[in-house]
């Protein structure tokens, strides 16, 4: 065999590996403290954008041990300048409730009637002396009297059920988002070279969380690796775990019910007490996932929200609480389709209010 013939050869084995390399440097080569504090000041942005979209979403609830274990519910959610409402129309596979018809975002009467109760609520809201019920009461009585009494806004704390005691949080896993507002700030980035998202090139960038004394910081608990699009510089996709147990949120509603225990008055006072000071943890090992799409080529939405791990409920004096500090596993996995434009072109106010 000549020498040339070996050269050609060796040339042709080598080169898969050289472009493999020149792939791997490119993407070393990328300033990635540089992208992701772009990607952020983006997602910032765009998170900060009030939408006005209606979408279909479908959630599945995996809760061993708990009441039910499993669910599968469709809600119809409508979102106005950001305040989102929301109507159940499956419920495990049973219908619940008719889905609207698909122009209702052409239908200038249906926009304004919306646009009206959101008003309406968001007077009752800033009303002075509303406990937790009485606004939940004169929130579902805007509702009904606008005809809308199957839609529930995510604007207040859901009514609670009677039980022995009932904690309301603001967050649980099921809300819960990754620190991605501090990926530039709070944690060390490496670039892990690129991937193909729905069609578009996306760099992948690993971030773990820096040192930090703030024993409450999501940052400090979660390593991350994030999917940014190479086109918008947009955070496409985040896939966290958590490194160790973390807070969610305090308790920002208890009640005590004596109906199934013969409590004294001051048992009864003390378990009040028990769970006001109650917080709920999420474990060590949770996996949060977030996906995002971009919808009429304008704006980037959620599309998928899954997040797996424990919720751990921690009780001051749990005398009367055996079940708290107890890990409860609980899975979440929730998808967004159907992502319709609903336009809004007035504000309806009541008389003698000046536009704002």
């Amino acid at each position: 065999m000549s020498v040339n013939s070996c050269y050609l050869i060796a040339t042709l084995l080598l080169a898969p590996v050289c472009a493999a390399a020149s792939s791997a440097d490119k993407a070393e080569r990328i300033d990635v403290q540089e992208v992701v504090r772009q990607a952020v000041i983006n997602f910032n942005t765009r998170e900060a954008v009030p939408r006005d979209y209606t979408y279909v979403e479908s959630s599945t609830v995996e809760h061993p041990g708990g009441a039910g274990g499993h669910s599968d519910d469709t809600y119809e959610v409508i979102e106005i300048k950001g305040h989102a409402f929301r109507r159940q129309i499956v419920h495990n596979g049973k219908k619940v409730a008719a889905q609207d018809g698909d122009d209702r975002e052409q239908d200038e009467e249906y926009r304004a009637k919306w646009v009206e109760v959101e008003h309406k609520i968001l007077e009752e809201q800033i009303k002075p002396g509303h406990t937790p019920e009485s606004l939940a009461a004169a929130v579902q009585k805007i509702m009904e009297e606008a005809g809308l009494k199957d839609w529930k806004p995510q604007l207040v704390t859901p009514s609670p059920a009677s039980s022995m005691g009932v904690v309301v949080f603001a967050q649980s896993l099921y809300k819960f988002r990754l620190p991605l507002q501090e990926l530039d700030q709070s944690f060390n980035l490496k670039s892990k070279g690129e991937q193909i998202i729905d069609g578009r090139k996306s760099y992948v960038v690993q971030a773990d969380p820096k040192r930090t004394k703030d024993k409450t910081s999501d940052a400090r608990n979660f390593k991350i690796t994030v999917w940014i699009d190479q086109k918008d510089l947009q955070i496409v996709k985040a896939e966290g775990k958590a490194l160790r147990d973390g807070p969610l949120a305090h308790a920002d509603y208890a009640a005590f019910s004596t109906s199934s225990a013969d409590l004294s008055k001051k048992e009864v006072d003390q378990s009040k007490q028990q769970l006001a000071d109650s917080s709920l943890y999420y474990s060590e090992g949770t996996t949060v996932l977030h996906e995002w799409t971009k919808v009429n080529d304008e704006v980037w939405l959620l599309r998928r929200r899954h997040a797996k791990g424990s919720h751990i409920l921690v009780v001051k004096g749990q005398s009367r609480f055996p079940a708290a500090n107890i890990p409860l596993p609980v899975e979440y996995d929730t998808l967004n389709t159907n992502y319709k434009k609903f336009r809004v072109g007035h504000r309806i106010l009541p008389v003698g209010s000046a536009p704002q």
